[in-house]
């Protein structure tokens, strides 16, 4: 693709995004190092999050975790404790994974974006930032804020997200790249056009007349920054597929028994009630060992995801007084334990924002169901409610969030007793 005819040659364009850098970037904790890992960290951690968030994740990580070792060793229940409150924690899981492949391989980042792509978790774009920011190597690279900024200077008219959009993207970073000038930064180059696309070439109203590249972009000049980048259209939330699920409560005191899923699918790796798409189903979640009497459906929890809705209808359960919980009996869960409910919903356990939510609502002192007395397994004077079951009995909530953990602080176990399915 050719730049239009008004657009600077692109090592001048490229010279002018990297001055722009240096004169006006921020002052960032990653961008006081050169270590690889740290900006692989944060380059992770800063994809669909805003900076302001990322930076007390990035330091509490860094000081628990503080290299590829550190990270490799770690259980996956601290990696996504650490992690909870961040969202799209499949990223958590991957750097987990990704850091264990390199400690077996001597725990040193590979020095080149070709090697960095081998890694586990590591896609083009996270290569490209740690080879050219860590290495100096002049690796382009293509986020949704550099798609923004390359799409309204060269008016890429392709879906960005779409693969002849995403050929033609790569191709243009690629061609800034080769002609950025011998004693330019390569990371500067990359960092100035995040840069560029999170400060100033906004997705509304881009501040245009502080921008570098403004006499090279045909979006500017042709009045076109509202038209461009070309986005794939967004489903509507009543398009969206519903997943349904009951969920148990199941209390003892101060604890309530959770279910954690296998790391891989939604929710990997996370803490929740245990639940099915039927009351059997979560009730075969809880294994022989544990089976439960269902109570009274106490109110239903909503999340509207990116690709999805998730309903999740809550009922409220008891067990055996000395049940002995055994493996799962849902292949979709690897482990059963009892946590105080507390670190729950206080943070220090790995659980999405949906689980969060459920449990604030089943510890709320105003709740109606916090009157009566809970169904315990742990005290043979525990007592059924004295209500019956009815559906019109039950509330609703709707909340619309993204699937994120709670945010979790490093502790101790928080589990009195914990069966895991090997």
């Amino acid at each position: 693709m050719t730049p239009p005819a008004a657009a600077p040659a692109p090592g001048a364009l490229a010279a002018a995004i990297v001055a722009h850098y240096r004169r006006v970037r921020r002052e960032l904790p990653w961008r006081a190092t050169r270590d690889p890992y740290a900006i692989w960290v944060s380059e992770v951690m800063l994809q669909q999050t805003r900076v302001a968030t990322v930076i007390p994740y990035w330091e509490r990580w860094m000081a628990r975790f503080p290299d590829v070792r550190a990270l490799a060793a770690a259980p996956l229940d601290d990696v996504l404790a650490a992690w909870a409150g961040l969202g799209y924690y499949s990223r958590a899981r991957n750097l987990h994974r990704g850091a264990q492949r390199v400690a077996e391989g001597g725990g040193a980042l590979p020095g080149d974006a070709a090697g960095l792509r081998a890694v586990p978790g590591i896609g083009p774009y996270t290569a490209g930032a740690i080879a050219s920011i860590a290495y100096g190597e002049r690796a382009p690279l293509v986020d949704g804020n550099v798609a923004r900024v390359l799409a309204r200077i060269f008016a890429v008219e392709h879906d960005v997200k779409s693969s002849i959009g995403q050929r033609t993207l790569w191709q243009l970073a690629g061609t800034l790249m080769d002609a950025l000038p011998r004693d330019a930064a390569p990371g500067d180059l990359n960092q100035g056009l995040m840069e560029l696309g999170a400060t100033v070439c906004t997705p509304r109203a881009p501040a245009c007349i502080g921008c570098p590249a403004a006499s090279a972009c045909a979006a500017h000049r042709d009045d076109r920054t509202d038209a461009l980048p070309t986005m794939p259209a967004r489903r509507r939330a009543d398009e969206l597929p519903v997943l349904a699920q009951i969920a148990l409560w199941v209390a003892r005191g101060d604890e309530v028994l959770l279910a954690r899923r296998r790391p891989d699918g939604l929710y990997g790796g996370l803490w929740e009630l245990p639940a099915g798409a039927t009351l059997a189903a979560a009730r075969r979640a809880l294994g022989a060992g544990a089976a439960a009497t269902p109570g009274e459906p106490l109110f239903t929890e909503e999340q509207q995801l990116t690709h999805r809705r998730v309903r999740v209808d809550v009922v409220a359960a008891r067990v055996a007084a000395r049940a002995r919980l055994v493996a799962p009996g849902d292949p979709g869960y690897d482990a059963l334990a009892w946590h105080r409910t507390a670190d729950a919903v206080g943070g220090t356990l790995g659980v999405s924002s949906l689980t969060a939510a459920i449990l604030r609502r089943l510890t709320d002192e105003n709740a109606p169901w916090s009157s009566t007395p809970r169904p315990s397994p742990s005290s043979p004077r525990a007592t059924r409610r004295s209500s019956t079951a009815s559906p019109r009995s039950a509330t609703t909530s709707t909340t619309t969030t993204s699937a994120r953990p709670r945010r979790a602080r490093r502790r101790g176990s928080t589990s009195s007793s914990t069966t895991t399915a090997r």
